[in-house]
């Protein structure tokens, strides 16, 4: 029985070894495939090639497109057990389902109030107890309340800044990093 498991090991390194790796010019992200890097390398040019045909609103990825095409759908498959009340998401169902049931699970920590979302309880939290608004990102109009967030996101931001102006300095002529492959 030992010799079949180190076999199957033997068989999944050489596999390993042979499978080729594509590493993104901005970030050195490794992916297993050229099609991954691509939709990848979206993050830093910005490129939303894939458009609604109904609204006109454009996404990065065609499972962005697909999951965005339900707000067009007039089927709303899930049911409220409750009171039959109907909704296109589950998420959205289960978000309903909480106000039958009285379930909160987001507590404020200053006060005893709960809330059955992290947005009512952000609501709640910002007017009630005063919090701070936190410091903006200098690249993007976030407003973050911690430090290291905030470093983050401006880190996060440059590396997107300095793609985009890589890509714009290298493809003048406006080609899509398909075409650079």
């Amino acid at each position: 029985m030992q010799s079949a498991d180190t076999s199957k090991k033997e068989t999944m390194d050489l596999k390993l070894k042979h499978r080729k790796s594509y590493a993104c010019c901005v970030c050195d992200k490794t992916f297993n495939g050229p099609c991954h890097l691509e939709r990848h390398f979206r993050v830093h040019t910005g490129e939303r090639p894939f458009k609604c045909e109904i609204c006109q609103f454009s996404f990065k990825s065609q499972a962005e497109i697909t999951a965005h095409s339900i707000v067009h759908s007039i089927e709303r498959p899930f049911a409220c057990v409750f009171c039959k009340k109907t909704y296109k998401r589950v998420k959205e169902l289960n978000l309903h389902i909480s106000s039958h049931t009285r379930e909160n699970p987001y507590f404020c920590s200053k006060c005893p109030a709960s809330f059955s979302t992290n947005g009512g309880l952000t609501q709640h939290v910002v007017p009630k107890h005063g919090s701070k608004k936190g410091k903006k990102c200098q690249y993007c109009p976030k407003m973050l309340r911690k430090v290291i967030l905030k470093l983050t996101c401006e880190y996060t931001q440059a590396k997107k800044h300095s793609a985009v102006q890589f890509v714009k300095r290298s493809f003048p002529e406006k080609t899509t990093f398909k075409n650079t492959l």
